[in-house]
C-alpha cells in the first residue's frame, strides 16, 4: 500500500471502526491519514495490530504519504512569496541532482538538467542511463521531502527505497541488485591528496546487516538531537556521509546515498542541503581517500564506524566551505523578498 489511508481502506475498515478497535480518537485517526499528526510509538502499535499489519508496514505507509510534501516545502522557504519559494526549491533540486550525478560520471549539463526535469524531454547525444538517473534522484528528493514529515516512523528497511530511486534504470543485474544489500565483496582503487592509489576493500557483505544496523542506531539518535549550531549540523552530515560510504553497504549508488542522507538533519533542522559541486570533484576524492586509508575496512567488532585525527577534520572542513554555496543562494533569495516587501 503506498499510504496509510489505502491501508486502512484494504483491510475494510472506516475511520469509525478502527477507531473503536484501537481506542484512538476517530480525529486523531483522520489527522493521520491526513498527514497532520505524527503517531506516537503506543498509537502505532495499536494501528498495527488493529490493522493486522508489522510495524514496518504501518511505518512504511506513514512514510510514503507523508503529507504530499515536496521540496518548496523544506523549512528554510518558510516566509518567500509562492513564486520565490518554488523557484528556489527547483533551482536547488535541479543543483543538487546535477552534481551529484556528475560526481559519479553523469554528462549532463546543469542547464540540461533543469531542462530534463522541467520539461520531461531527451538531451540529444546523451544515454538513456543518464536520462533515468537525473529522474531517479529527483525522486529521492521528494522521499526525503516526504521522510521529514514522519522522522521517527523512518525504517532502516526505507534505505532501500531510497536506492531503488537512485538507481533507476540500472541493468538488472543478481550480483549488484536494486534496493538490497550487495551480494558480493567488493572494494576500489582510492586516489589520495598525495596522488597515491592504493586499493581498499569495502566491508565483507555477510557483515552489512549488523554494520547497517549500528549505522542506522547512530543515525536515529541524530535524528533525534535538536541541532542547530553550524558545528553541530557539520559534524552530524560528516558523521553520518563518512560512516554510510565506509560500509558502502550497496553495489552501487553508495556516494550519492550518502550525500542525500547526511542532509536530512539539515533539512530537518531548517537549513539549506549541503550539496558537494561537482567541480570539486578532485578534492572531494582525494580528501575521502586520505581519511578511507585513515580509517581502513570497517567491520563489526564494536568499535566506532567514523575515526577522528586530521583526515576527518579536513574533510569536515571541506563540507564547511562546500556548504556556502547553498547558503548564499537561499539568503539571495530571502533578500529579494525583503526588497520586495520595501518596494511595497
Amino acid at each position: 500500500m503506498n499510504d496509510f489511508q489505502a491501508l486502512r481502506k484494504a483491510k475494510g475498515l472506516t475511520q469509525v471502526e478502527l477507531a473503536r478497535a484501537t481506542g484512538i480518537r476517530q480525529a486523531t485517526i483522520s489527522a493521520i491519514e491526513k498527514g497532520q499528526s505524527r503517531p506516537r510509538t503506543a498509537t502505532r502499535q495499536r494501528l498495527a495490530v488493529a490493522l493486522q499489519v508489522s510495524l514496518e508496514e504501518l511505518d512504511e505507509a506513514l512514510v510514503q504519504k507523508g503529507s504530499g510534501a515536496t521540496p518548496s516545502d523544506w523549512l528554510f522557504l518558510q516566509g518567500l512569496d509562492r513564486d520565490l519559494r518554488e523557484g528556489l526549491a527547483q533551482a536547488l533540486v535541479c543543483d543538487w541532482t546535477h552534481h551529484s550525478t556528475s560526481l559519479e560520471g553523469n554528462t549532463i549539463s546543469a542547464g540540461d538538467t533543469l531542462f530534463i526535469l522541467q520539461e520531461g524531454l531527451t538531451i540529444s547525444g546523451k544515454s538513456l542511463r543518464e536520462h533515468q538517473e537525473i529522474h531517479g534522484h529527483a525522486q529521492a528528493l521528494n522521499l526525503l521531502s516526504a521522510w521529514l514529515h514522519h522522522p521517527r516512523a523512518i525504517q532502516l528497511s526505507h534505505l532501500h527505497e531510497l536506492h531503488r530511486a537512485v538507481q533507476t534504470g540500472a541493468d538488472l543485474d543478481a550480483f549488484s541488485p536494486v534496493g538490497a544489500w550487495k551480494v558480493e565483496n567488493n572494494g576500489t582503487m582510492v586516489l589520495t591528496t598525495s596522488g597515491e592509489r592504493v586499493w581498499h576493500d569495502y566491508s565483507r557483505r555477510h557483515d552489512i546487516p549488523a554494520l547497517m544496523q549500528q549505522w542506522f542506531t547512530e543515525f536515529q539518535r541524530l535524528m533525534r538531537q535538536p541541532l542547530q549550531t553550524t558545528d553541530e549540523l557539520l559534524a552530524a552530515y560528516t558523521q553520518i556521509h563518512l560512516s554510510f560510504t565506509a560500509i558502502h553497504p550497496y553495489a552501487d549508488g553508495n556516494g550519492r546515498l550518502a550525500r542525500l542522507l547526511a542532509n536530512l538533519p539539515l533539512l530537518r533542522a531548517g537549513h539549506p542541503p549541503l550539496i558537494i559541486q561537482s567541480d570539486s570533484r578532485k578534492p572531494y576524492i582525494t580528501l575521502l581517500g586520505d581519511y578511507t586509508l585513515r580509517r581502513g575496512r570497517v567491520s563489526p567488532d564494536g568499535t566506532d564506524l567514523v575515526c577522528t585525527g586530521p583526515e576527518h577534520d579536513a574533510l569536515q572542513a571541506f563540507f564547511r566551505t562546500q556548504w556556502q554555496t547553498t547558503q548564499t543562494l537561499v539568503s539571495e533569495f530571502h533578500q529579494r523578498q525583503e526588497q520586495r516587501k520595501d518596494e511595497n
